[in-house]
């Protein structure tokens, strides 16, 4: 009876999981955002060691991606993979989570994250690299403060305030120029075929 419970447990989450790292969607169309069906060993392991709000995590995981897509068919914020729409993904991801459970749990639960998607680098399985990673966890951040201090607030008030906090420059994004390349610190083009390694000389900037 306990392994069926915690192949239960794994299962839900696993439906879910927990979000895909920022650079798989560069070439995807906001509309075909959504939720992997695969799961990392430390994702699972933190799952069957939280039984009880694994399920939570998973309802509330699968609503913050269904926001991010509307937020983006609506052009109210865009740039999946190191924007604005990059920025909101994680905030309000954690800042659902930091309404429902504890700080703490959420915040372990977006380093494994991070953490995860740097041992897939390593495996050669994804474009992540060390400032992406860095984005991810101060938006990570952002969205905790936010969901720890507004814990009664409905969506609609936690969208608008997680979006203005975007508009504002209260949180980070990777520094482009408008055609989509990639800036470095004196705003020069990076030639990514020639930045193989996971410390790249991408440069983060306010959201503003």
């Amino acid at each position: 009876m306990k392994y069926r419970i915690i192949y239960i447990i794994v299962f839900i989450f696993i439906s879910g999981n927990i979000y895909p790292n920022t650079n798989t969607y560069e070439l995807i169309s906001i509309k075909n955002l959504k939720p992997k069906l695969n799961i990392s060993f430390r994702e699972a392991l933190w799952a069957i060691t939280h039984p009880f709000i694994a399920p939570k995590v998973h309802k509330l995981t699968k609503e913050a991606m269904k926001t991010t897509k509307e937020i983006g068919e609506n052009n109210i914020l865009s740039d999946i993979s190191g924007g604005s729409l990059d920025a909101f993904k994680h905030s309000y991801w954690m800042a659902l989570l930091s309404q429902e459970i504890k700080v703490s749990k959420a915040r372990k639960l977006g380093k494994i994250h991070e953490y995860v998607n740097y041992t897939s680098y390593k495996r050669g399985n994804n474009g992540q690299d060390s400032i992406a990673s860095a984005m991810d966890l101060l938006n990570n951040d952002a969205g905790i403060k936010i969901g720890k201090n507004n814990k009664t607030i409905n969506r609609k008030q936690l969208i608008s305030i997680v979006t203005n906090n975007i508009k504002n420059g209260n949180m980070y994004i990777i520094s482009k120029d408008i055609q989509g390349n990639y800036l470095d610190s004196n705003n020069r083009i990076i030639d990514l075929t020639k930045e193989k390694k996971w410390h790249k000389r991408k440069c983060l900037i306010s959201s503003k």
